[in-house]
């Protein structure tokens, strides 16, 4: 049962944060339809130019280890069908899957949580508190 709610967290936690723009945007209708939800934070924390310049290689960076992330994650759920197709049951191979599952899901959240700390670096306190807030309020509003 532990592991069952430490995966369901997890999958919580990762879409949490890059959701909660699109769903305080769907709640509010505030911003335009095109406006992605990392743009929507880029905006709510008001990022200076020189801000904006200095984060995008932290978001690029990020994307490549999101991509790399996913694609690994892909591979595991796949390895997890397969065992279950092949098993029919819960084997030994089946729970080694779902713990593949669990850890790629754990590099997943822990990279975003890293991506983060990284980007509140380069902003002013208040902007660092501000995103930690919406962080927060993200993950008490999908948990």
């Amino acid at each position: 049962m532990k592991t069952v709610l430490a995966f369901f967290l997890t999958v919580v936690a990762v879409a949490a944060i890059s959701s909660f723009g699109t769903l305080r945007w769907a709640a509010h209708r505030t911003a335009p339809p095109a406006l992605t939800a990392h743009a929507w934070l880029h905006r709510e924390l008001a990022l200076t130019p020189a801000q904006h310049a200095a984060l995008e290689p932290v978001e690029d960076r990020f994307a490549a280890r999101q991509r790399e992330l996913s694609a690994q994650l892909r591979a595991a759920n796949h390895a997890l069908a397969t065992a279950l197709e092949e098993d029919k049951a819960y084997t030994p191979r089946v729970a080694a899957a779902v713990e593949m599952i669990h850890h790629r899901m754990g590099d997943l959240q822990k990279a975003s949580i890293e991506h983060v700390f990284e980007m509140r670096a380069v902003l002013s306190p208040a902007q660092g508190d501000k995103l930690l807030h919406l962080a927060e309020q993200a993950l008490e509003t999908n948990p």
